[in-house]
């Protein structure tokens, strides 16, 4: 399972910005005999997300066998590189090992990295043994961690391996392929509206009556959102650049989660970075949102979601939906970050529709998850 100590890994930078501690040295770490790990990461990648609670778990677990975590943010997205957002999400999902802010990808350049997320196992002389990326395979990446914690310490005590945190984790699971993340930002847009898009302008697109239907995107069939409203394009996102507009798009997946921001300006994101926008009762109801592009009084950004043209139901609703006293499905944006708008019971095919009001309110991408398919 391991490779050979063959590629020593490349030092850590001496100056990136650490959380959870003081900055540390692979040399250092060598000397005292520690295996580490390094979770290249991102806050906002839902694949990221997914892996954290076993990465956690682990930390906690093999400290005292001589395991050190460390956790390597490297942003998706510009935003993602202020710290107090880093500091936010690390409490969200209980990181408390050390965690090194590499804004300037030098650490995942070092290392040849290749995506979100990605794991480096290296053992005590220094050598890179093990290389996982994506999600997945958590048991041979624990069973790597024995080995190596194994090859380090001859009273190395064997431990049970950590239970799987989902159905769709187990060994042999059969899970259907849910469509491919969207991206909305002109970079990679996967807007279809006939008008096109075009960098830095805003453009006008027309009632859904006036686009083409959109289709849940495959392997084998196009990506495509539609937009409804004024909107300006820029390289990581779309801006809604009136009061109201509409984010539309198919897809086949058990989750939706999505990454949006109240705002693109980087000023307000800082402040936000210090307090945020709390999700509450009265801010956001029916008569503040309105009920469709005109209309509606904006309190604060943030949008409603229709399931297949309908008002969605609490049956379907991710985390981060409340439902007014009207019974509107709202998701207030508080600060820039994933948000889980959809969790069906199984894996469906339907149409999602964000309503935003909110002048600045800013969409970047779209992504999938899936459950476990019957055998």
């Amino acid at each position: 399972m391991l490779e050979s100590k063959t590629i020593h890994a490349p030092e850590l930078p001496a100056n990136l910005r650490w959380l959870n501690g003081p900055a540390l040295r692979l040399q250092e770490l060598r000397q005292q005999g520690k295996v580490v790990l390094l979770d290249l990461w991102d806050y906002t990648c839902v694949n990221c997300v997914r892996t954290l609670p076993y990465v956690v778990e682990w930390a906690n677990k093999y400290r005292d066998q001589g395991l050190v975590v460390i956790g390597v943010h490297a942003p998706e997205f510009s935003f993602a590189r202020e710290l107090r957002q880093i500091e936010k999400a690390c409490a969200e999902f209980d990181i408390t090992y050390p965690v090194v802010l590499d804004n300037d990808y030098a650490i995942w350049q070092a290392y040849d990295n290749k995506g979100w997320p990605s794991k480096f196992l290296i053992d005590a002389d220094g050598y890179i043994r093990y290389n996982h990326l994506g999600e997945g395979e958590y048991l041979a990446t624990e069973m790597a961690i024995q080995q190596v914690l194994r090859e380090a310490n001859p009273d190395y005590k064997p431990v049970a391996f950590t239970n799987p945190k989902r159905g769709e984790d187990s060994p042999g699971a059969r899970c259907y392929r849910p469509s491919p993340e969207i991206y909305l930002g002109y970079e990679r847009s996967d807007v279809s509206n006939p008008e096109g898009v075009e960098k830095g302008v805003v453009m006008l697109y027309p009632g859904k009556s006036e686009t083409p239907k959109a289709i849940a995107p495959t392997p084998d069939t196009p990506k495509q959102v539609y937009l409804q409203g004024a909107w300006r394009s820029q390289d990581e996102y779309v801006e809604l650049a009136g009061t109201h507009g509409r984010i539309t798009f198919r897809y086949k997946a058990k989750d939706v989660n999505m990454v949006l921001s109240p705002t693109s300006d980087v000023v307000e994101l800082m402040l936000q970075g210090q307090g945020g926008i709390a999700l509450g009762s009265g801010a956001l109801g029916s008569g503040a949102l309105g009920s469709g592009l005109g209309g509606g009084k904006v309190e604060q950004p943030g949008f409603y979601l229709l399931q297949d043209n309908e008002p969605l139901q609490p049956l379907n609703a991710g985390a981060d939906v409340a439902f007014s006293a009207a019974g509107q499905a709202i998701v207030v944006t508080d600060r820039p970050r994933m948000y889980r708008l959809i969790s069906n019971p199984d894996f469906e095919e339907h149409e999602l529709t964000l309503v935003v009001s909110g002048k600045g309110f800013a969409a970047y991408s779209a992504a999938f998850t899936t459950c476990v398919a019957p055998t």
